[in-house]
């Protein structure tokens, strides 16, 4: 995690941390956050997704591979998809 970098971001309202050590387009990380809101990812309530859960989104031409901690976005992966 040293190579890592902690970049906050609101949208919609809220306030995310995105923390990764790859560079990423603005348009990427909306898509990647309304992806993952939409799965549920940032849910407060019982059913909300356990920290250390991989997730592997594909937005905008890419997968992601993630990890969330209430609304930190731990980005492991990006790789193009064909």
């Amino acid at each position: 995690m040293d190579e890592f970098d902690v970049y906050p971001i609101a949208h919609n309202g809220r306030v995310y941390n995105i923390i990764t050590a790859m560079d990423m387009t603005f348009r990427e990380v909306r898509a990647m956050l309304d992806w993952l809101d939409a799965m549920g990812a940032f849910a407060v309530e019982e059913d909300a997704m356990e920290s250390g859960t991989l997730l592997s989104c594909l937005v905008e031409g890419f997968a992601f591979d993630v990890d969330i901690q209430g609304f930190e976005v731990i980005v492991y992966r990006r790789e193009s998809v064909k």
